[in-house]
C-alpha cells in the first residue's frame, strides 16, 4: 500500500521562501526532502487529481510553471489559507516574469509587503533586489570607476547589453533610496556602502538567484570573450569529508586576498570572480 504524503513539519511556512519550488520541496515531501521515487510522486500527483506524476515533477524541478488548476490543488493539499495562497501565486508570477526578463518591481513589492505583514521578516523589497539581481552589484561597482558616465544607455552598453534600460533606472533609484549610493557636492553618483545590503533573514533562494545570474555571465563569457579577457580553469579532485570545512575556508581566504590585491577604484573595467566547489558524487550511496 502506498503511504499517504503529508506535511510533516507544521512550522514550514511559505512566507519563509522566495521561490515556490523550494517551498514545495520542503513542505510537500516526506522529511522535507525531495524524493525521485516513483511511489512518492505518484501518490502526491494522484491526491492532487493527476493520473501521471510528470507535470508535478516538472513543477517541483522548476521546468514548468504550475497552472492555476495545479496552484488550487496544491494550495488545498498543503492547507494554505487565503493569504498563503496569494503569496504562492505571487511567487509563480515572479518566476514567470524573470524567465521572460520582464519588470518584476510590482510583484516584488507585493511579495515584500506580505512577507513583512505575515512573518515579520526584516527584508525589504529593495534589499531583496540588491542581492538577488546580479546587475545591482555590477552597477554599484561601475559607479566607483573613474570612467563612469551617469547615462543609462552608457551603462547598458558597458554591461554588454545584458541589462535592460528600465532595470538600470530602477536599480539606481533603489540604491539611492537605500543609501547604498548617493551624490557628492557636485551631484555626481558615489558609492556610500561598499558591502552587500543583506540581513540574517535573507532567504537562501535570493542568494541562489544572485549566483545563477553571475554563473550565467560566466557561461556567456566562454563564447563572447577572448581568452585574454577571461580565465576559466577547473580541477577534478578526491577530497576527504573531514577536510571539506577547511577547504571552504581556504577558498574564502583566497577570494578575500585576491580582492584586496587586485580590486581598485582606479580600474579600467569591471570583472567578476566566481569559484565553484561542489561534489560530483552522491554521499549516501553504499555498497
Amino acid at each position: 500500500m502506498e503511504e499517504e504524503l503529508k506535511i510533516k513539519d507544521p512550522r514550514v511556512s511559505i512566507f519563509d521562501f522566495e521561490n515556490y519550488c523550494d517551498f514545495l520541496v520542503k513542505a510537500g515531501m516526506p522529511d522535507g526532502l525531495y524524493s525521485h521515487t516513483a511511489n512518492n510522486l505518484k501518490t502526491w500527483a494522484n491526491r492532487l487529481g493527476y493520473k501521471s506524476p510528470s507535470s508535478l515533477t516538472m513543477v517541483i524541478k522548476g521546468q514548468r510553471s504550475p497552472s492555476l488548476e495545479m496552484i488550487n490543488a496544491l494550495s488545498e493539499d498543503l492547507k494554505l489559507d487565503m493569504k498563503e495562497k496569494q503569496y504562492f501565486m505571487l511567487l509563480v508570477q515572479l518566476e514567470k516574469a524573470q524567465k521572460k526578463n520582464k519588470d518584476t518591481k510590482e510583484i516584488l513589492k507585493k511579495i515584500a509587503t506580505l512577507n513583512l505583514k505575515e512573518n515579520g521578516i526584516s527584508l525589504s523589497l529593495k534589499e531583496f533586489n540588491a542581492i538577488s539581481d546580479w546587475y545591482f552589484l555590477a552597477i554599484k561597482q561601475l559607479i566607483s570607476m573613474p570612467s563612469f558616465v551617469e547615462d543609462n544607455q552608457w551603462i547598458h552598453q558597458k554591461l554588454r547589453k545584458k541589462v535592460p534600460l528600465k532595470q538600470i533606472k530602477y536599480a539606481i533609484e533603489t540604491m539611492l533610496d537605500t543609501k547604498t549610493i548617493g551624490r557628492d557636492e557636485e551631484g555626481r553618483l558615489i558609492v556610500l556602502k561598499e558591502g552587500l545590503i543583506t540581513t540574517n533573514d535573507v532567504p537562501s533562494s535570493a542568494i541562489k538567484r544572485h549566483h545563477h545570474g553571475m554563473l550565467n555571465r560566466a557561461l556567456e563569457s566562454i563564447e563572447e570573450q577572448s581568452v585574454n579577457e577571461r580565465q576559466i580553469t577547473a580541477v577534478t579532485m578526491k577530497v576527504k569529508d573531514s577536510d571539506i570545512a577547511e577547504a571552504k575556508k581556504y577558498i574564502f581566504d583566497f577570494i578575500k586576498d585576491f580582492n584586496e590585491k587586485f580590486s581598485t577604484n582606479n580600474a579600467d573595467n569591471l570583472y567578476q570572480l566566481n569559484t565553484q566547489f561542489f561534489s560530483h558524487t552522491d554521499q549516501v550511496v553504499k555498497h
